[in-house]
């Protein structure tokens, strides 16, 4: 952990660019209001400590007062997120100038617990980088399932001081290995993140976020990134056609089949582990079921050669998507509850006679 007892704070009163630049969401006088409360907090927990804080310590008591702070301001009872984000950059800003540290800290209020779950991969430096981002977040608990690991991969997952490692001795699917990861969270809110595709934590912040805030379900809004509908292969269709069938159109072709996405403990126990080691099955079952799901963030997903997107996801992909869809038929019906506006049946029951 760095000291920082001299020197203004980047971002505080003097410091120029970053609070009078066009892309920040609040004016110059709210960010030094935050930026001087986080300034007073910080002196008067570093007063309140007797020994020297661990940086784990830090963060946490940097967070825990910027939840605080943030419950006490009236400015924050419409809550916007953007807002609320960079609100949150000056007051951690001044928090730190104040205690004379400096550890990175992602700002986000939460008033329920929250853990990350990730299914290790084969790369030990991604799962680092990975793990180095979640460790930036209010998260109670950090889940690495790992399995078949290697010397290098235990490693990676015991940098962070806050992850508990499973390990299953023989390979398993990822799907299959964050599922079982979320039976050992014990926290209100599971995100569910990519163990070799890492993403800012400011974007993973907002999957926590708005399953805070009334969502059950946070999913990532790749939708953006996939072009135009004929340019898409047929795994990216499928999605899309799934949430069409079950009058979801608004979701467009996001699911819980494409991560990084969050769960409410709400939604975890109704769509159940089983479900959700088959991401398709656990969309549908969401849906179902009735949970409030929307979008989180947007984080673009990795590129793929062509060959392996055919050859490894599209049968898996139809697979896992016709069972949904079975599912589906099974609660709403053969006809999933749309009306048969062309056919009339009553027809067949008169030549029947």
């Amino acid at each position: 952990m760095k000291k920082r007892r001299s020197g203004a704070a980047p971002g505080g009163p003097g410091s120029g660019s970053r609070m009078t630049s066009s892309d920040h969401p609040v004016s110059k006088g709210e960010a030094y209001v935050d930026y001087s409360a986080g300034l007073k907090h910080g002196k008067a927990w570093l007063r309140s400590e007797r020994f020297q804080a661990t940086e784990d310590q830090l963060r946490h008591a940097a967070c825990k007062h910027w939840y605080e702070y943030y419950r006490r301001t009236k400015a924050f009872k419409v809550p916007i997120w953007k807002v609320i984000l960079h609100r949150g950059k000056d007051y951690i800003r001044g928090f730190m100038k104040g205690c004379g540290m400096k550890s990175d800290v992602c700002p986000v209020p939460l008033r329920r617990t929250a853990c990350a779950i990730v299914c290790a991969g084969e790369d030990p430096k991604a799962l680092q980088k990975v793990l180095k981002r979640l460790d930036q977040l209010p998260l109670t608990e950090i889940i690495a399932v790992l399995h078949n690991a290697s010397d290098e991969l235990f490693t990676a997952a015991r940098n962070s001081r806050r992850t508990l490692i499973a390990h299953l001795p023989d390979t398993i699917d990822a799907d299959v290995g964050r599922a079982l990861g979320a039976k050992l969270a014990a926290s209100d809110i599971l995100l569910f993140v990519d163990a070799e595709h890492k993403a800012d934590a400011e974007v993973l912040a907002r999957f926590l976020w708005e399953c805070d805030n009334g969502l059950d379900v946070a999913l990532n809004d790749i939708s953006p990134s996939m072009g135009l509908f004929h340019e898409r292969d047929g795994a990216q269709h499928i999605p899309e056609f799934l949430n069409a069938s079950l009058r979801r159109q608004d979701l467009k072709n996001n699911s819980l089949s494409t991560l990084p996405f969050a769960l409410t403990r709400r939604a975890f126990n109704t769509i159940g582990a089983p479900r959700l080691a088959v991401p398709a099955k656990a969309h549908a079952a969401a849906i179902l079921a009735g949970l409030r799901i929307g979008l989180g963030g947007a984080v673009k997903p990795p590129k793929r050669s062509k060959s392996r997107l055919i050859a490894d996801q599209w049968r898996t992909s139809a697979g896992d998507h016709v069972e949904a869809l079975r599912e589906a038929l099974s609660v709403r019906g053969s006809r999933l509850r749309f009306a048969d506006l062309i056919r009339n049946r009553n027809v067949l029951e008169d030549r029947k006679r």
